[in-house]
């Protein structure tokens, strides 16, 4: 049942990617600051939006690491706290009164 699913969305993936494809055929010109390309506007919408998604899951990779970093600080702190308050709990205490 998976792989019929999967094998359907792939193929209306496909028929999507075709008529999107089909109905923006016209050329456009992309002006970079070091060159002019000529180009269909499918292609040039398709590279915008991989080089979008790509740059997106760069910076959640980065922000992921970050979070990561900081959960192992968190938890060797709390380590920490949990052990000097095991020692301060073995501690007897002394009244004077």
């Amino acid at each position: 049942m998976k792989r019929i699913f999967y094998i359907i969305a792939i193929i209306f993936t496909l028929v999507v990617g075709a008529v999107f494809s089909a109905r923006n055929a016209d050329e456009v010109k992309l002006d970079f600051i070091f060159m002019v390309v000529d180009t269909n506007l499918s292609l040039a919408i398709i590279i915008a939006l991989i080089l979008g998604a790509s740059l997106g899951v760069l910076v959640s990779l980065i922000w992921m690491v970050s979070a990561r970093r900081e959960i192992q600080r968190l938890k060797k702190q709390a380590d920490v706290a949990r052990k000097e308050l095991t020692n301060l709990r073995a501690i007897p205490i002394k009244d004077k009164h």
